[in-house]
């Protein structure tokens, strides 16, 4: 029993492993795409934060966002796997920090 519990949680462990680059890379472009709509959405459209998320993705509700209060721009964010930025800059609209 001890023995099927440990293969167990070794084969848990690698499979967890092996899916987190993919996850972190799946996060970060989930972060990028609130970030930037949100961006456009509350800059260009001068909408709030709150009904520019009614019109995002579903599968887009565990990603974090909000206004910077340091200048006109939008940070997004997964806790503790991504995070991005989006700024606005006039005339040219938002675009996602490196």
């Amino acid at each position: 029993m001890k023995r099927l519990l440990v293969g167990f949680l070794l084969i848990a462990a690698g499979a967890g492993a092996w899916y987190l680059p993919h996850l972190r890379v799946m996060t970060d472009v989930g972060a990028g795409y609130v970030a930037k709509q949100a961006c456009s959405c509350v800059f260009v459209g001068e909408r709030s934060l709150a009904s520019c998320r009614a019109d995002m993705l579903a599968s887009m509700e565990s990603v974090e966002a909000e206004v910077l209060v340091s200048g006109e721009g939008v940070r997004a964010w997964v806790p503790l796997l991504a995070d991005r930025t989006a700024r606005h800059e006039a005339p040219y609209g938002c675009t996602l920090e490196p």
